[in-house]
């Protein structure tokens, strides 16, 4: 009889994990059936916005960053200026990037640097989703040998 006990339990332990996690997931898929006939568009990314990330340089050290981009709605940043930190070393600098918006609401940029420091690229690249109607971002570093992550949002 002890035998039979186990597998009934661990049946029984499976198929509430299943209702569970099915369950926990309907809101997630109510989210994306209401959001999905959203379509964003590079006329959604235009104003000013804030930004901070961190992370890392592989091989040199930490990186920080925090700033303002502007952006024209056509798929440019027109200006944009940040405060970095460079594994203590603290620098300001200029740049303007090109970007694209998928319909899904992600994204990319490629960012060519006014101003960039010795033996850093001198092009940076940035992986994006916006949120909350395009008013904030999310965003990762795609440059080889930098690891950065950080997040926007449109000022007001």
């Amino acid at each position: 009889m002890n035998r039979l006990r186990l597998p009934l339990i661990m049946s029984g332990l499976m198929t509430l994990l299943v209702v569970g996690f099915t369950n926990s997931n309907a809101g997630a898929i109510d989210d994306f059936q209401r959001h999905k006939g959203k379509t964003f568009r590079d006329a959604d990314v235009e104003g000013a916005y804030a930004f901070s990330f961190d992370g890392t340089v592989i091989g040199v050290g930490p990186v920080a960053a925090t700033g303002v981009v502007v952006a024209d709605g056509k798929g440019n940043i027109t200006s944009g200026v940040r405060s970095l930190n460079f594994n203590g070393f603290i620098a300001q600098q200029t740049f303007t990037c090109k970007y694209t918006v998928n319909p899904d609401g992600t994204g990319s940029a490629v960012c060519p640097l006014d101003n960039p420091l010795p033996g850093a690229p001198d092009v940076e690249t940035f992986d994006f989703a916006l949120e909350d109607r395009a008013r904030a971002f999310r965003l990762l570093g795609t440059t080889a040998g930098i690891t950065v992550l950080g997040s926007g949002a449109k000022q007001h």
